[in-house]
């Protein structure tokens, strides 16, 4: 097994080593031109809470939530900004609409069926099942493949007359495999049509991986409710996030959370109207402010949405140049998102070769199971998980090749040392 730089020349080479950062997957960095500032402009010369107050500055912070909440809904081509409401971050807008939802004195009640998958993250995993338990309801898995890629057929083949909940991930955070959103969105709209108002089916699609790298569009992908961070493909700072909701479900969500909203704070409970009813307490503001300068910085740099023949360059870069390294296992396969999962086998755990690619090589990179404990049981990496290879914005042909060639100086040791 490698092991790790302990001489003192090795220590100095480590600190004059440039970082090569390949963990998107987890958080972009360097975060997009502007963010830093826009957020130590705010705290420096506003500092106010939105929708608390009328004098200039507090004018200012409500001015800045009214912005980004147009601009995403714009940017996901939402019915309007009404559909869009502000969290602390992707998973805080999953419990919200799963919480919100589902449960027996809920929209989703009594006896319902919920359909997830086998790549699904915790943030989606654990409150579907205590929801479900709270409602009595069932929850199916779907399963997939070798390169964690979902069939179509096979997801609608399980919607019944009990489904009322399908919660996909967009893109997996442990291959990069896109699912087929659009055909099964098509499907369970046409399910729908046949349903009453009152027994319609919740398409939810987690977007943690595809906000901002992938061109998302509500309608076009047939989803009800979609969330995202801005901290991945947007290049914006942690500790906010959003969630989409379709206005058809405006009406049935109740508030997960109550708290104060700035409206009508005479009322005991919490308002009707969306987004505020999802939104209690005081926003984060610093964050609100990063994630417009952001989205701003990335239109005007052409980041967002950028050419996928580029990203899709660097996925193919990646996986065929892993694919021929012996003595590993890849997982995943070339497409629009350069991600990829990769086992060393039983003489070096996913941890090690993380800490190994680290020290010596100065590549960051993630190691374990990824928040999807399912899709390594499919993946036979139950044990120890994998070690994950994910670009993003600003990563370079260069990178990828650096990367590859360490993983394939360390495979090469290790047969050395067989």
């Amino acid at each position: 097994m490698p092991s790790r730089p302990t001489s003192s020349t090795e220590k100095n080479l480590l600190q004059t080593r440039q970082r090569i950062y390949l963990d998107h997957a987890a958080t972009s960095w360097p975060k997009a031109d502007g963010v830093t500032d826009a957020m130590v402009e705010f705290l420096s010369n506003v500092g106010s809470s939105a929708s608390r107050g009328s004098y200039a500055s507090a004018l200012k912070a409500s001015e800045l939530v009214r912005s980004l909440r147009f601009k995403l809904a714009q940017f996901i081509h939402a019915e309007s900004d009404s559909c869009i409401s502000f969290h602390s971050g992707c998973t805080h807008a999953l419990n919200s609409v799963i919480h919100g939802l589902v449960g027996s004195s809920k929209a989703i009640g009594d006896g319902s069926h919920l359909l997830v998958s086998a790549i699904e993250h915790n943030a989606v995993i654990r409150p579907i099942l205590v929801a479900a338990k709270s409602g009595n309801a069932t929850v199916e898995e779907v399963p997939a493949d070798k390169n964690g890629l979902l069939s179509a057929d096979d997801v609608i083949s399980r919607v019944n007359g009990a489904t009322r909940l399908v919660a996909l991930s967009h893109v997996s955070n442990v291959t990069g495999a896109v699912q087929p959103i659009t055909e099964i969105g098509a499907a369970i709209a046409e399910a729908n049509r046949s349903r009453t108002e009152s027994d319609q089916i919740l398409f939810l699609c987690d977007a943690a991986q595809s906000l901002g790298y992938l061109p998302i569009d509500v309608a076009s992908l047939g989803v009800h409710a979609l969330t995202a961070p801005a901290h991945k493909g947007c290049g914006g700072p942690p500790g906010i996030g959003m969630l989409y909701l379709s206005p058809r479900w405006h009406s049935a969500i109740q508030p997960w959370m109550q708290g104060g909203t700035g409206h009508d704070g005479r009322s005991d409970t919490m308002p009707e109207s969306m987004p505020a009813k999802l939104e209690p307490g005081t926003m984060n503001l610093p964050a609100i402010a990063g994630w417009l300068a952001a989205l701003e910085s990335m239109a005007t740099s052409g980041e967002l949405n950028e050419s996928p023949n580029e990203s899709a360059a660097l996925s193919q870069r990646l996986h065929v140049g892993l694919n021929a390294v012996d003595g590993i296992k890849v997982f995943g396969q070339p497409g629009p998102l350069p991600i990829a999962s990769l086992d060393f086998g039983p003489d070096l755990p996913p941890d090690d070769a993380a800490a190994i690619l680290d020290s010596e090589f100065g590549i960051e990179v993630r190691s374990g199971h990824h928040c999807a404990a399912r899709l390594h049981r499919h993946l036979g990496t139950e044990a120890a998980g994998t070690l994950r290879i994910s670009g993003g914005h600003g990563t370079t042909s260069d990178q990828i090749d650096a990367v590859v060639a360490a993983v394939s100086e360390i495979a090469a040791q290790i047969t050395s040392l067989a």
